[in-house]
């Protein structure tokens, strides 16, 4: 694909109207004066305040702000080990006693982004760009198949050679394939993506081909870092074309979506609470 026509669908990326739909007047969720005060006025939880937390989160509800903010100050060992068994039981109720694998696949690492900490940035001219045809998408679909697997998480760059429509080929490619396996004859039942912010209507051709899970990481919530890291002349400098991801894709009838930031950018304790308001606000 020619420079020219990259460039184009850079222009054509970023659908604003998608974005300020979303807003609650003119304004996104992530309000970092009141993340930090959340923080600050939960710094000292008692125990007994704790425990009753931790009792909340056994009935499988979404916690607050202020009680996530409190549970994030604990620092008493005797808490802390139950908050583990916590931790256990939950995931206990909500997924039983089990572990799903999934392989991933990179089908492309050709991305038009320059962000500070990735080894696939524009600017990494020593990178070997290359995009898997088809066909290479089927063969490495045998070869995880053949290991056993059924799930599979691929991987996408940023870039117009791997838009959706080559996403939703490559998805449909890997449910095709059927392969001898270690018990009979196998296949990947669910294609999970890690892919780009994309607009509703390239979000229902994903759907259209049976999409698993759609995740898409903020990488931080914090905006002066997150402008710090992503240029703001690239797709992903655009913050909130990011944040509303998810939100596009529940319109758009994708129903597993993962949220997730990229711990060591910015505070810890910040980037919990943030994930903890973009689950509330996909819930409004």
């Amino acid at each position: 694909m020619s420079e020219l026509a990259v460039k184009e669908w850079v222009k054509q990326a970023i659908k604003q109207d998608e974005i300020d739909k979303y807003l609650i007047d003119g304004k996104d969720f992530i309000d970092e004066l009141a993340i930090t005060e959340t923080l600050k006025s939960n710094a000292n939880p008692d125990k007994e305040q704790v425990r009753d937390i931790l009792q909340k989160s056994l009935k499988i509800e979404r916690l607050e702000p202020a009680e996530t903010a409190a549970l994030l100050h604990v620092t008493d060992p005797e808490l802390w080990e139950e908050m583990y068994a916590t931790g256990l039981e939950v995931k206990r109720k909500v997924y039983d006693n089990r572990i799903v694998f999934f392989a991933p696949l990179y089908c492309s690492n050709l991305c038009v982004n320059n962000c500070a900490y990735c080894g696939f940035r524009l600017e990494n001219r020593s990178e070997k760009r290359r995009i898997l045809s088809i066909d290479e998408v089927k063969h490495e679909a045998e070869a995880v198949i053949s290991e056993g697997h059924k799930r599979m998480i691929v991987v996408y760059g940023e870039h117009a050679s791997s838009d959706a429509d080559y996403m939703a080929e490559t998805i449909k490619a890997i449910y095709t394939v059927k392969k001898k396996a270690r018990h009979g004859e196998g296949t990947i039942r669910r294609v999970n993506i890690n892919a780009v912010p994309m607009s509703t209507a390239d979000l229902k051709k994903l759907g259209d081909v049976g999409i698993g899970t759609y995740q898409v990481f903020q990488e931080t919530y914090h905006k002066q870092i997150y402008a710090s890291v992503h240029p703001e002349d690239t797709i992903k400098g655009n913050y909130r074309w990011r944040l509303y991801a998810l939100h596009r894709a529940m319109e758009a009838g994708i129903d597993d979506l993962a949220i997730g930031a990229l711990f060591g950018l910015y505070d810890w304790r910040f980037e919990v609470m943030g994930l903890l308001y973009h689950a509330i606000d996909m819930e409004r």
